[in-house]
């Protein structure tokens, strides 16, 4: 869905150097309903602006919460100030500024600000762990670490990372472990002229741009930290395969889970390592082809349906072959997104609420919106240890984040910045933890591959060699775009809305061997009809 296109003030009351450097005192909450949050920072002495609702549920990334570590919170938010023209600027270009600074917590102090210029409205920042983030603009990734540069008095200085030449980046999606990252990429169209006005009748009609569903190329890149006196993550290329479409893949470094049909509503899941070792692993009851999800290494969630056509139950499998728990999702809702701290165990799951279903591909409005609940899990046992809500909703989402060590939990609520704190670990699931990593695929340096999928030719795979203004440790994929924000973002499931199975679509009863795994939620399979999302975006 197109996002849609807003004019941005051209002047703005400069910030004064007294209000970027307030202190920021803890507000406690005394009195209120449901969990009250440890601590409160109010919004409003960051130099926040209200974001257009409009935009916040189109899909547009207006805002994001991040903790840099244990102590620091980065905020960035899309601003109003001044933007200067721009030479041979692309005509589709939908210029921001996005103001981003730097917390200390418990006290609220601001150690650092800076404001970055897009182009567009999709996703612009992920997390990478480590206290690194990556920055996008355009077709060209940077990395940033603001507290390991915060003695130099450049917090925000931005290294090369990846660049495209020829391409543009249609979805840029993380692992939860942050050391695998997938960037999709389509091929670069020029955009169509402008119709000369006809003075003398109707004006024809504007010359709509193809979508671009084919020609979609995946490149997987390792992601390592160096040692050194200033540790920084650098990609390692592991391997590129071509897809129909784009979207989101079960897949780390060791390996992909693959589903497997087996009649009856009946489904399973398989691993498969890149040396080529299959791991059957837990069966999955479900109405609807499920959609898996890794949380971390050695551990995966994965939706389905119970009996309409919605995906209303989602479970937690290990590698072991055990489901570990199943529960029930009810209601309607959209935009799932997720957020992960793999060393505690623990992820926080989003969902917007809806008092009306919706449309696929249809833009929702505030009255369709009940509210974006956020729940955080223990993984080994599908405990929920928190639910709360955000506000404003923001259907990308990103205004919620955990810290690292999966203590707590921090979100925008009511014009403030609220940070929950979570239950230590027991005994027991410290005990899961160590576990799941024992039981973890081990880690390899061989090539990303699927079985029968297709790789690049070797023209496009000559389009991912870097230019000569990078320096020699830099890779440049063959990324690139105007991100949609449905599609570039860590993808959980889509919330389907599949049509019920019927007599011709087969219900075979299951034989003793498997049958071989269907791989549907690839990008280059499109999915049954039962599979196809009832929301357009590939959530986060």
């Amino acid at each position: 869905m197109p996002v849609p296109k807003h004019s941005i003030p051209m002047l703005r009351r400069p910030l004064s150097v007294l209000g970027s450097l307030v202190l920021l005192a803890a507000i406690p909450v005394h009195a209120a309903r449901g969990p009250e949050p440890s601590l409160r920072i109010p919004l409003e002495n960051l130099g926040f602006q209200p974001q257009s609702t409009q935009f916040l549920l189109a899909g547009s990334s207006m805002l994001t919460l991040h903790y840099v570590d244990d102590q620091h919170l980065l905020l960035t938010f899309s601003a109003r100030h001044l933007l200067k023209r721009l030479p041979d600027e692309p005509e589709d270009d939908q210029d921001r500024n996005i103001d981003a600074v730097l917390l200390e917590i418990p006290s609220g102090h601001i150690l650092a600000r800076t404001t970055w210029r897009t182009h567009d409205h999709g996703q612009y920042l992920w997390a990478l762990g480590h206290g690194h983030f990556l920055l996008r603009v355009r077709d060209t990734l940077t990395i940033f670490a603001p507290m390991a540069n915060l003695a130099t008095g450049e917090p925000f200085a931005e290294s090369p990372f990846l660049v495209s030449i020829d391409r543009r980046i249609a979805a840029v999606i993380l692992s939860p472990d942050a050391d695998l990252l997938t960037v999709e990429s389509v091929k670069r169209t020029p955009t169509s002229p402008k119709p000369k006005p006809n003075l003398f009748g109707p004006n024809p009609p504007a010359s709509p741009q193809l979508e671009e569903r084919t020609g979609v190329q995946i490149n997987f890149y390792r992601l390592h930290l160096t040692s050194g006196p200033t540790p920084s993550i650098m990609p390692a290329f592991a391997g590129a395969v071509v897809a129909r479409r784009t979207g989101g893949i079960p897949v780390t470094t060791a390996g992909y889970l693959a589903v497997v049909d087996q009649g009856r509503y009946h489904y399973a899941f398989d691993f498969h390592s890149y040396s080529g070792k299959v791991d059957e692993l837990s069966p999955f009851d479900s109405t609807c082809p499920p959609a898996p999800l890794f949380v971390s290494h050695s551990e995966f969630i994965a939706f389905g349906c119970r009996n309409g056509h919605t995906m209303q139950a989602f479970g937690g499998f290990n590698m072991r072959g055990q489901e570990m728990w199943e529960q029930g999702l009810f209601g309607d809702f959209i935009a799932p997104s997720l957020v992960y701290a793999p060393s505690s165990g623990r992820f926080a799951f989003s969902r917007i609420l809806l008092r009306n279903s919706a449309l696929p591909d249809q833009p929702i409005i505030s009255d369709d919106v009940g509210a974006q609940s956020v729940v955080v899990y223990q993984t080994n046992s599908g405990k929920q240890l928190l639910h709360v809500e955000c506000s404003p909703v923001e259907r990308a989402g990103q205004n919620f984040t955990l810290s690292p060590d999966g203590l707590s939990l921090a979100l925008i609520h009511a014009d403030a910045i609220e940070i929950y704190r979570l239950p230590p670990l027991t005994s027991k699931d410290e005990a899961a933890i160590k576990l799941a990593q024992t039981s973890a695929p081990a880690e390899t340096d061989l090539p990303v591959h699927f079985a029968d999928r297709p790789t690049p030719s070797s023209e496009e795979a000559d389009s991912t060699i870097q230019p000569e203004s990078q320096p020699a440790n830099a890779v440049a994929p063959t990324a690139a775009s105007n991100v949609s924000p449905d599609s570039t973002q860590s993808s959980p499931p889509p919330t389907a809305t599949p049509e019920p199975p019927t007599q011709a679509s087969g219900d075979p009863i299951p034989e003793e061997h498997r049958k071989p795994p269907t791989l549907y939620t690839l990008p280059g399979d499109k999915p049954p009809a039962s599979a196809q999302p009832r929301d357009s975006e590939t959530p986060q």
